[in-house]
């Protein structure tokens, strides 16, 4: 969770860094990790475009083809606009080491421990913790679901996205009304120890002390 605000407060500098220590995290999952990053950020290719699009033709600044006039992007709006999608790929990757390094009942006690100071205001955390791992398992094991509609609809040269959308929510619900109920055990697991704090500490610190060091030049 730390590491979201470093990279996105941080310049190029932090998020340059961060992209080498994701990179080198990603390497250590596999092909599976990596192709399973690949295929999260080509789903948001669009979303992606939009940012760019977004931030480099409506921030003021230097005109970056000229000969466009007003019509032209601004180098400013760019260079924003393209470090905000490498932030958001860096989430994606951390999101994926994540999810590739940890297990169900790991999940489970990770935002447990997290949320524990929210227990005081009634929060519940045991819930919140189980659904949001649940949601995290099924979304890869629906997007297989989406992709064949997709090619389906393309073959048939369908237009009707009504109805597609219909039969893709229909065979969701029949599969999530099929499938097995499996219990779930609740362990409130071991708090972080020295070990797992040394590790946090030197991830984390080069990244701090350079969002810092940039902080202290403006």
């Amino acid at each position: 969770m730390l590491f979201i605000p470093l990279v996105a407060h941080g310049g190029w500098l932090v998020a340059l860094v961060g992209a080498f220590g994701i990179a080198l995290l990603l390497a250590g999952t596999g092909r599976a990790g990596l192709a399973r990053f690949l295929g999260m950020n080509r789903r948001l290719r669009w979303f992606y475009l939009s940012i760019v699009l977004m931030f480099g033709w409506f921030t003021p600044g230097r005109e970056l083809l000229p000969l466009l006039g007003a019509l032209s992007p601004t180098a400013e709006g760019m260079m924003t606009g393209a470090g905000r999608v490498l932030v958001l790929a860096l989430v994606v990757g951390a999101v994926v080491w994540l999810l590739e390094r940890s297990s169900r009942q790991e999940l489970i006690a990770g935002l447990l421990w997290l949320t524990r100071p929210l227990a005081w205001l009634g929060f519940p955390r045991e819930r919140f913790a189980v659904r949001l791992t649940l949601v995290l398992e099924t979304v890869p094991q629906v997007q297989p679901m989406v992709a064949e509609a997709r090619q389906a609809g393309e073959s048939q040269g369908s237009k009707d996205w009504p109805s597609r959308a219909r039969s893709l929510f229909e065979r969701v619900i029949e599969r999530a009304e099929s499938a097995p109920c499996e219990p779930i055990e609740i362990e409130p697991g071991r708090p972080p120890g020295i070990r797992d704090w040394g590790v946090l500490v030197l991830m984390f610190t080069p990244l701090l002390v350079l969002l810092l060091w940039e902080i202290l030049r403006v």
